[in-house]
């Protein structure tokens, strides 16, 4: 009987603590396949949903005090332009552009409480309009600073 048990929990579907498939692939203009990794000892971790040209990452870790934060955001963004604050979004939230030629990459760096967030949309396909993709970051941060609240 215990063995079964095994091939039971092994078969079990992978979710995302904080955004469900069919939430991203909305996003992403499709289904997605999702991956989850957790850190070991710790309530952090990464979700990954990928589509075609098209790949969303949401990484949440903790932080040892909100003062932190800070130095952490601007590290997140290094490089990026088009840097602004997200209102209304956790505690505090900014979003950058990081993309280069026909890449388009938009991030979203956000914290509630003590945790923080990072919301990494990337995709080439040459249709993709990046302020499309900045509001639907957006929208995706909003929902993830929901659900750790």
């Amino acid at each position: 009987m215990m063995p079964l048990m095994f091939l039971f929990a092994a078969a079990l579907p992978v979710s995302c603590p904080v955004m469900n498939a069919a939430t991203a692939g909305g996003a992403l203009g499709g289904e997605a396949q999702v991956t989850v990794t957790r850190a070991e000892k710790s309530p952090d971790f990464t979700c990954r949903f990928t589509r075609a040209e098209s790949d969303l990452t949401i990484e949440v870790s903790t932080l040892a005090a909100p003062d932190q934060f800070a130095p952490f955001a601007d590290h997140a963004c290094q490089g990026g332009r088009e840097v602004v604050p997200l209102k209304a979004i956790g505690n505090e939230a900014i979003a950058c552009s990081l993309g280069k030629g026909s890449q388009v990459v938009e991030m979203a760096v956000g914290r509630v409480r003590n945790q923080t967030f990072v919301i990494r949309f990337s995709t080439t396909d040459s249709g993709a309009d990046s302020k499309v993709i900045r509001g639907k970051t957006a929208a995706l941060a909003e929902q993830v600073a929901g659900y750790l609240f």
